[in-house]
């Protein structure tokens, strides 16, 4: 998310995010040097690009949502001459607004690729890094949804309460064969996929050629460590940021950004536990004895952004965020924090790896909106429409 030099320091930096619930776009630069008379912000209403002019140098971007102007603007640069630039525009927005991010989709929700849905017998499942065939074409029979976070507790309590079942009058079979039951017991069964948000929970014999080492299910390939043993059900759970999948014998095998998997993960565990604050741990040893923990805030869960910084000028989907870590404790004591903290737990890889982009991130921001208060202030690209287009009409084609 940030230019190939890590060195470079341009003269100008803009970025610009559509502050939805107010219909306001919020644009700030931060210059290199203070500005002058040939400071020069200006709007192209014909493709809604912003270009700001300072030294010589010129910084582009493309609004995050159509303002709907027929003619350039100029904005108006604050007299007194400072480093650090802040407009703030009102929008009309029109039904047919053609912004970098028009396609559709309300801000509250979680895209997700590879629901079931999504599937069909004929699905097959590759390693993302050397695309070794994991589950082949015909392994698998049925693709179903894996209940929601909670599920087993809820069954647990409809138990307690159920009023009686006349004789010869159950359900169970027929819970079981969808590979779960009303006795809140998950089971991997052959030829059955259950998907989850960020996971796949197989059957073993689905596919034999995994390799299993402790607890960890490993790419047969590349030896990656690609998934978990699930101790509960004795299945394989496969993480879908290490797959590749290819719904149907004519469709290519499609694998997505971390990036975008790690910002559903704290969407989804948000969403599920009705907050918006998350501690994020990963075990440091195979033993559980200790954790490391970032506390995130997801402060804008969806929110259209811009930045001169960025690889390209277009505006992106993101995820905003405040953050910050916390020393190593261990599992008992993580019970015991913020009643209004939910709780997320990754692999080490994972976390190490989300800590990295958001630390990657902060370069998509001016000086002056990298911290606030004690937090950190990061980003994470979310999923888009355009993201699951091609694979939702591949998989409902006849």
């Amino acid at each position: 998310m940030d230019r190939t030099s890590v060195d470079y320091a341009p003269m100008v930096h803009l970025y610009a995010e559509h502050l939805q619930n107010i219909r306001t776009l919020s644009i700030q630069a931060s210059l290199a040097t203070t500005s002058n008379q040939e400071t020069k912000a200006t709007l192209c209403a014909k493709r809604d690009f912003l270009t700001l002019e300072h030294e010589g140098e010129k910084a582009t971007i493309r609004l995050p949502v159509s303002l709907g102007s027929h003619s350039d603007v100029t904005l108006i640069i604050p007299a007194p001459p400072t480093k650090d630039l802040t407009f703030r525009l009102n929008i009309e927005e029109r039904p047919d607004a053609a912004g970098a991010l028009s396609n559709g989709v309300p801000s509250s929700e979680i895209i997700l690729p590879w629901i079931a849905s999504d599937f069909t017998p004929e699905t097959a499942v590759s390693c993302a890094t050397c695309q070794t065939d994991l589950v082949r074409r015909g392994q698998v029979q049925q693709w179903k949804d894996l209940p929601s976070e909670g599920w087993a507790e809820m069954m647990d309590f409809w138990h307690c309460h159920k009023p009686d079942e006349p004789h010869g009058h159950s359900n169970e079979a027929d819970n079981v064969g969808r590979g779960f039951a009303a006795s809140s017991k998950l089971v991997a069964r052959p030829g059955i996929g259950l998907v989850g948000p960020m996971d796949f929970l197989l059957a073993a014999g689905d596919c034999p050629e995994l390799e299993l080492q402790s607890a960890s299910v490993l790419c047969p390939g590349c030896h990656t460590c690609i998934g978990v043993l699930d101790p509960g059900t004795e299945g394989y759970k496969l993480r879908k940021p290490n797959l590749s999948v290819s719904v149907g014998p004519s469709s290519l095998s499609l694998d997505y950004s971390h990036e975008k998997w790690l910002s559903s993960a704290l969407l989804t565990a948000a969403e599920s536990q009705g907050v918006r604050r998350l501690a994020v741990y990963a075990s440091d040893d195979g033993a559980g004895n200790a954790v490391s923990i970032t506390h995130v805030w997801l402060f804008a869960p969806d929110l259209r952004i811009a930045s001169s910084a960025a690889e390209t000028p277009e505006a992106m989907r993101v995820l905003k965020v405040l953050y910050r870590d916390d020393v190593a404790t261990d599992y008992e004591n993580l019970g015991k924090m913020s009643g209004v903290e939910g709780e997320l737990e990754v692999s080490k890889e994972e976390w190490r790896e989300m800590r990295s982009l958001l630390d990657q991130s902060v370069k998509l921001l001016p000086e002056k909106a990298r911290r606030f208060q004690q937090w950190n202030v990061g980003l994470l690209k979310r999923f888009t429409g355009d993201d699951v287009s091609d694979l939702r009409g591949l998989s409902h084609s006849p």
